[in-house]
């Protein structure tokens, strides 16, 4: 069916006076002429309209400026289309511009004229009546369904800015950790390097090979030889001999030998003194020693050295061994404080993403993908789809219903044929789910509706409070109609002795016979309630020979 489009145009070159003065003020021209038409005048609530503006005889030289931004008030400018160009190649062409239009209220809408501007010269459109219709709604024949319920949107996910600070404080942490371990790592390796005796013999014989007493460097040779003695005084007796003064260094070796800490001769004592005073001499009042006397120093040093080596107290082998002992234990308390640092640090870390993750994606989203939802594994996990009683009733479910007994009144057990139900879960857990199935020895008339009524008495009984009971009829896929009970309560824990707030739905059939399908999900659980509505909607009735 072809739109109806309906046209209005306006024809500038009528005006013969104002086209002569613009013949005489500008010389020869084209006359232009706008037009405007759109596809319908009446719409239905946010149904779009399409306005088109035209203009003819437009040449290249001339400037064409169409409506732009909301000039259609009070309708809505849904979009505007690019201007198109029609035959552009001829010395004169057209323009055509078109606009979608909407509006979601019902009424009658003027659209105002629109303004056209051609060579800084405006033309206006005619006036458009719109009328947007309500939509009619046939609540007579139309079946009205209760409001859907809001559906939770996930929050995009964001790490806050106080993650990435405490991200940076724990690295620091660890940097800090790393350095100070590795520096007790270099003053382990410090402590495992060749002895301070070896060491200054050593140092003794490179000093004796260099050309500094060839070179007459008289100052330097004596200050490196008490250097060595000094070196070799502070890490093996573990004094401060490179910072004492000559005073200071020579008191300090006699404290040792009076508290009997260094077994080391006087003379011995008052020889190194000299030297050292005669380095000082060297250094400080620039008094040069001769050549024999730095050979004399020379071999009075590596005599002293090895006077001290020798009135240090010996290591009992019962001391190396606690000492080896000692090394060891210290070794396993530095490897565990590594591993309770790094633990600790490991633990932060954890903690701090695990908070971020519950502050951006809620507590609910580390529940059901981290520690687990036992509602959300029965829904995405596999589900059973099997026949139950006769006539069989087909059920799909997240577990497969186990055959079991109750009792019924003893007012309809005389008419009782046959019973079934089929279940799994208890009323206590986060699923139950039971299939009950009467069958009558005469033809009943099950009033469903009186069902209803009894439902509210029969939760009361199993210890439910608190009960908010709603109804409405209910249809499977297949066309058997049947009665829905839902809605809510509470009940007691028999171990915490705390409310557990359940949710329900049961759905009664008459259908040659009585069958009932009842589920409970715990209040809250939105897979819970998945489950049960896809379990109510694949509900199919058999006959005996399907």
């Amino acid at each position: 069916m072809k739109r109806k489009l309906l046209s209005y145009s306006i024809d500038f070159t009528s005006k013969f006076p104002l086209f002569l003065m613009l013949f005489l003020v500008c010389g020869y021209a084209y006359s232009q002429e706008v037009s405007y038409k759109t596809d319908k005048d009446s719409i239905q609530i946010g149904e779009q309209i399409e306005y088109e503006i035209k203009v003819n005889e437009v040449t290249n030289e001339d400037l064409v400026v169409f409506p732009k931004d909301q000039t259609f008030v009070p309708l809505e400018m849904v979009e505007a289309y690019k201007i198109d160009t029609l035959n552009p190649q001829a010395k004169t062409f057209t323009l055509t511009k078109l606009y979608k239009l909407t509006q979601f209220d019902s009424g009658t809408y003027s659209v105002p004229p629109q303004l056209v501007k051609i060579n800084d010269k405006a033309f206006y459109t005619d006036t458009l009546k719109v009328r947007v219709n309500d939509v009619v709604l046939d609540t007579a024949n139309q079946k009205l369904y209760p409001i859907k319920p809001s559906i939770g949107v996930n929050k995009p996910f964001a790490v806050p800015s106080w993650f990435w600070w405490t991200l940076a404080i724990i690295a620091i942490l660890a940097v800090i950790a790393f350095l100070i371990f590795k520096l007790k790592k270099k003053r382990d390796e410090a402590r495992r390097r060749i002895p301070p005796y070896e060491q200054a013999m050593l140092s003794l014989k490179e000093l004796d090979k260099s050309s500094t007493l060839e070179n007459r460097n008289f100052k330097d040779y004596i200050t490196e030889l008490t250097y060595i003695s000094r070196r070799y005084l502070e890490e093996k007796l573990e004094i401060r001999a490179l910072e004492y003064t000559t005073s200071e260094l020579i008191s300090e070796l006699k404290f040792k030998k009076e508290k009997k800490k260094l077994a080391l001769k006087e003379d011995m004592i008052a020889e190194y003194e000299k030297i050292l005073k005669r380095a000082d001499l060297a250094k400080f009042a620039n008094i040069k020693p001769d050549l024999l006397t730095l050979k004399s120093n020379r071999k009075q040093i590596e005599k002293f050295l090895k006077h001290v080596q020798s009135a240090i107290p010996q290591i009992t082998e019962e001391e190396k061994k606690k000492d080896e002992a000692f090394q060891k234990t210290l070794a396993k308390k530095r490897k565990k404080q590594k591993w309770i640092v790094g633990v600790i640090l490991g633990l932060v870390l954890i903690f701090v993403t695990a908070t971020a993750v519950v502050a951006t994606k809620g507590f609910e989203y580390v529940k059901d993908n981290i520690l687990g939802n036992p509602s959300k594994e029965l829904l995405e996990g596999d589900w059973i789809t099997s026949d139950y009683g006769v006539p069989p009733v087909s059920m799909t479910t997240p577990e497969v219903l186990v055959r079991g007994e109750f009792e019924l009144p003893e007012s309809i057990s005389e008419n009782v044929k046959a019973k079934e139900t089929y279940g799994f879960g208890t009323l206590y857990q986060s699923l139950y789910v039971k299939l009950n199935q009467v069958r009558f020895k005469d033809a009943q008339d099950i009033d469903l509706n009186a069902i209803v009524d009894g439902i509210y008495n029969n939760l009361e009984e199993r210890g439910a409070y608190n009960i908010i009971t709603k109804a409405e009829e209910f249809e499977t896929l297949g066309g058997v109609k049947g009665k829905k009970v839902f809605g809510s309560f509470s009940i007691e824990n028999p171990i915490t002795k705390k409310d557990i707030k359940k949710e329900y739905q049961i759905v009664n059939f008459g259908r040659g016979g009585f069958q009932q399908i009842v589920i409970f999900h715990d209040a809250d659980d939105e897979y819970g309630e998945k489950i049960a509505n896809r379990i109510l909607n694949a509900v199919e009735f058999k006959t005996i020979e399907q």
